[in-house]
């Protein structure tokens, strides 16, 4: 059995026999549990890291790092994204806690105050270009390399 098989079998099986694991809501509250803690530290290693690393810079990562692992979840799962345990666990609770669009928005707001709007715009759209080609880079190789 190839990984993501092996990812799908332990997804679809994680509830069996145990009450209450396969709620939804469940399986979205661990996940996003697990995806903020990950983001935190994520912060948190870039701050002893990089010193005076910019928050725009780690934002930017942590989104991009969220898209690509979205998308091989997505992949991962043939494209099955509605409702399948481990698409609820892994890509809407953990990716979803892991990336920050509250974050890129305060960013976007605090340079549009001070004025940055040319920073302001470079960011925005940087952002959003980055994390579609995040997406698509991870079900590329999730596709090409793993579920060959």
């Amino acid at each position: 059995m190839h990984f993501w098989g092996w990812i799908q079998s332990v997804a679809s099986n994680a509830s069996s026999g145990v009450p209450g694991l396969a709620n939804p809501y469940f399986l979205v509250g661990v996940g996003g549990a697990i995806g903020s803690v990950l983001r935190y530290g994520a912060g948190r290693i870039a701050a002893i890291s990089v010193p005076g690393a910019s928050s725009l810079l780690v934002t930017g990562t942590v989104n991009l790092a969220g898209s690509f692992l979205l998308g091989c979840v997505i992949a991962g799962f043939g494209g099955n994204h509605r409702g399948h345990p481990g698409i609820l666990l892994l890509g809407v609770g953990i990716c979803g806690g892991f990336t920050t669009f509250s974050t890129f928005a305060m960013e976007l707001a605090d340079l549009m105050h001070a004025r940055q709007h040319w920073i302001a715009l470079g960011y925005g759209l940087g952002s959003v270009l980055s994390g579609v080609v995040g997406f698509i880079g991870g079900a590329w190789v999730v596709q090409r390399w793993l579920m060959g």
